[in-house]
């Protein structure tokens, strides 16, 4: 079976790094730590799923995001936040949203990606 490509989009190497040691046995992973680079990758790699920060200092995740539904290439792409703005017990429910996009807390355990991604994947 083909991995699904997952494109992680956060400013800090040390969080995508573990993200990606964690989940590339299950998902083809791709990083990409420059929020306003994220249309070049999602463009080259074109991913099945967007994992994205918010708080980033090129271009927050929420811009990125409202940038690529504008873009007909790219509106249909799901787009997750992965964000410390909500806390676990915020996201708990799971129906907790940012600017109409799912989001998981961060620190996320690599359980609670693989959670969120297939979900959101679906």
């Amino acid at each position: 079976m083909k991995k699904k490509k997952i494109l992680l989009v956060d400013d800090e190497p040390a969080f995508t790094r573990a993200v990606k040691v964690n989940l590339q046995s299950r998902y083809n992973i791709r990083i990409e730590n420059q929020g306003s680079r994220v249309f070049d990758a999602v463009r080259d790699f074109g991913p099945d799923l967007i994992l994205m920060d918010i708080m980033m200092p090129d271009m927050d995740g929420c811009e990125a995001a409202r940038k690529l539904r504008d873009s007909f290439s790219f509106r249909n792409t799901p787009i997750v936040f992965v964000t410390a703005l909500v806390t676990r017990n915020e996201t708990a429910d799971k129906k907790t949203k940012v600017n109409d996009y799912p989001c998981i807390a961060k620190p996320a355990t690599p359980e609670d990606l693989m959670a969120c991604i297939e979900a959101n994947l679906q």
